[in-house]
């Protein structure tokens, strides 16, 4: 590979950064191209079908489309020992690649002329435009050994696509200089029309007619050279503005002989579907189809697994090679690479989070002793009494040797107090479950509430120790990501940095530490959150929603009984929330703060199914939240506008202590004048102790 080696393997993380090369040797896929389950594929480049590729931030559309790009298309070519028409025809298209942020579209607005006169100028604009891009492909085809009297005949043609001032140009390179001219002088006129106060353009051709003419008369030259379609590729289509997009959309609906449009937009970057054709609106499997990458991935996590190791797999061979050499490289497995948290609750690791301590002196321990002393005074609580009750519920508890599972037991007595059981009985049934889990680790009701919740005990246990609480492990990674292979590579990045900094070798010897890896991915969750302040009035709104929200799912994870295990996740109806709370749920979601779960969720009292969504996991460490989702907490009315409202800052507080009093000893529960509210809240007790 050309170029020095970075010191990061995964110090370039988006696709604009690389090389033609680095595109071409970077790339991934899990499957044949003419595989269902290929990602290439999907992306039907070589379908006359227009086909908009969406996604969020990061999710790989633009390394899908400059890899399928006649760029790299040639390089394939040559590696094959193809000739480029003979390659072309094989591969069933050729990628005409423009980036609509090169096309500076915000000069075409304004200056004290008319949206209409802005529009016709853009359309000639992205005419030329495109038109220089299939010209200089056309340019390399006939280079490739095609017969010398081709190129007369198609220089004649292409003139003939103008409607007046005809360009007399008897080679292809004669006519790109043409078509450059042209768009200098357009150039010209756009960025004076602010001084000038004039728009003169000298429009000579009408929409549509070059961008499709041009593959058609080239065509059209010779029997031999059919076989394969102009697939226009506008990537970055939300730097387009409404009216410029209707006009692609136009393109999209008037789509005419040997070329097609595949178009990459982040995907809230559609703004519209309408079209110039008296406002008719595009319908999607009908003027176009839609590859959504991110919920592709989303939908097959074994797929996304698989593509995500082979990724890093090709980044390590061509960034860092010492990965792959020696015996010992070789032969792990990549996920050796990357310490695992601890989660086996008789691993010595929570002997350490407890310092050793005897366990009637351990955190979790005095916590539940002294909330029970508390109501001594005020007549005790759940058949508690004396002093020498609290005593024997705490020796019932006890395990020595596994402060995890001890952790558990307190968990499940806060349980029982919540749902006003006795704690006495109570604390002897659980030593009872936790003795026969200990003894013969079968499933059973104890083992599922370990499983369950495990996540939010190992943090509180963390969180009662000052210990920064452990993300780490490829897979737990990948979940991360969210079907983002750019956030990924951004985990990765940050976790690389720090593994170097503090002296490790990673995939060098070793493995990579928890301590690195967790200031990694606390590094790339601050960098995916302070992207958003620079969205403006919109990213702000996000940002105090998705505060409160995360607020709120850590009141539950640090409760003395959450309503709900590893919650990052809510559902709400439709129905639900003001129009101002609604939006900013919308925005959320555009930006990938939050995700949808597919499927959505049935309302626990009607038929209707509510949207389900959840914090988009690569934010978590940043308030130390669950990456595994379990629990969803449907939110009342009051919730979701206290929550994306940024203007209800009392009734937020309000939602917030609400939550804390009902998840924490004492119990007492607030209440509120809202039903809403109260409503939410109807399925929150539960019939026995370990019952869900």
């Amino acid at each position: 590979m050309s170029g020095m080696t970075p010191s990061n393997p995964f110090s370039l993380t988006k696709a604009n950064d690389l090389s033609d090369d680095q595109i071409q040797e970077l790339w991934v896929d899990i499957a044949p191209a003419d595989s269902p389950d290929s990602l290439f594929g999907a992306g039907r480049f070589a379908s006359p079908m227009p086909t908009f590729i969406l996604g969020s931030k990061g999710s790989g559309k633009t390394h899908l489309m400059r890899y399928a790009s006649f760029p790299l298309q040639k390089k394939r070519f040559e590696r094959d020992r193809r000739t480029l028409l003979a390659g072309a025809q094989a591969d069933g298209y050729v990628g005409i690649y423009t980036l609509c942020s090169g096309l500076e579209t915000g000069r075409f607005q304004g200056k004290g002329q008319s949206e209409e006169a802005w529009l016709e100028v853009f359309s000639y604009y992205l005419e030329l435009s495109l038109g220089i891009a299939a010209l200089a492909v056309i340019n390399d085809l006939l280079g490739s050994g095609i017969q010398d009297n081709i190129e007369p005949l198609l220089c004649a043609a292409v003139c003939q696509l103008f409607d007046f001032d005809q360009p007399a140009a008897s080679s292809v390179e004669a006519l790109i200089d043409e078509f450059e001219r042209r768009r200098r002088e357009l150039d010209y006129q756009v960025n004076n029309a602010a001084f000038t106060g004039k728009l003169a353009p000298n429009v000579t051709a009408s929409r549509g007619r070059i961008i499709f003419g041009i593959p058609e008369v080239f065509q059209n030259c010779s029997s031999d050279l059919g076989g394969f379609i102009f697939a226009y590729q506008l990537d970055e289509l939300e730097n387009l503005t409404e009216v410029q997009q209707k006009h692609v959309n136009t393109l999209v609906r008037d789509r005419r002989g040997p070329a097609t449009l595949k178009i990459g937009a982040r995907q809230f970057g559609i703004k519209t579907h309408e079209t110039m054709s008296a406002g008719e609106e595009n319908i999607r499997d009908s003027e176009f189809e839609e590859l959504r990458l991110d919920l592709r991935f989303r939908r097959n996590e074994k797929t996304y697994r698989e593509l995500v190791t082979r990724l890093v797999e090709r980044r390590l061979q061509n960034f860092w090679p010492h990965s792959s050499t020696g015996q010992t490289g070789r032969a792990r497995r990549l996920t050796d690479w990357f310490e695992e948290p601890k989660r086996d609750p008789f691993d010595p690791f929570f002997m350490k989070l407890v310092k050793g301590a005897p366990s009637l002196e351990r955190p979790h321990m005095t916590h539940l002793r002294e909330a029970m002393t508390a109501r001594l005074s005020g007549g005790g609580v759940g058949g508690v009494q004396s002093e020498a009750d609290i005593q024997a519920i705490m020796n019932e508890i006890v395990v020595p040797e596994a402060p995890l599972l001890e952790k558990l037991n307190t968990f499940l007595i806060f349980n029982a107090w919540a749902k006003g059981l006795n704690l006495v009985q109570a604390a002897t049934s659980v030593r009872s479950d936790c003795e026969a889990f200990v003894s013969s680790k079968s499933a059973g009701r104890y083992r599922q509430k370990l499983e369950h919740y495990k996540s939010d005990l190992i943090a509180q246990m963390f969180r009662a120790a000052s210990f920064r609480y452990n993300y780490g492990g490829l897979d737990e990674f990948t979940r991360m990501s969210e079907g983002q292979p750019r956030a990924l590579i951004t985990l990765l990045k940050q976790t690389f940095d720090w593994a170097s900094f503090q002296g490790e070798r990673p995939f060098e010897s070793g493995s990579i530490s928890l301590d690195a890896e967790s200031k990694g991915a606390l590094a790339a969750a601050d960098w995916f959150y302070n992207n958003m302040r620079k969205a403006g009035g919109d990213g702000q709104a996000i940002l105090i929603a998705v505060d409160r929200l995360a607020e709120l799912f850590r009141i539950n994870r640090f409760a003395d009984n959450p309503i709900e295990c590893s919650l990052i996740g809510f559902s709400v109806s439709a129905r639900v929330g003001s129009e101002t709370s609604q939006r900013n749920l919308r925005l959320a979601l555009d930006h990938s703060f939050l995700v949808e779960i597919l499927g959505g969720q049935s309302e626990r009292n009607s038929e209707q199914v509510t949207g389900k969504f959840q914090l988009n996991r690569m934010l978590v460490p940043k308030w130390g939240l669950a990456t595994g989702r379990r629990g969803i907490k449907p939110l009342s009315e009051v919730e979701m506008n206290a929550i994306f409202d940024p203007e209800m800052v009392e009734a937020f507080d309000s939602v917030k202590a609400d939550w804390a009093s009902r998840m924490n000893a004492p119990f007492d529960r607030a209440r509120r004048a809202s039903k809403d509210f109260a409503d939410s809240d109807a399925d929150d007790s539960q019939r026995d102790l370990f019952g869900d």
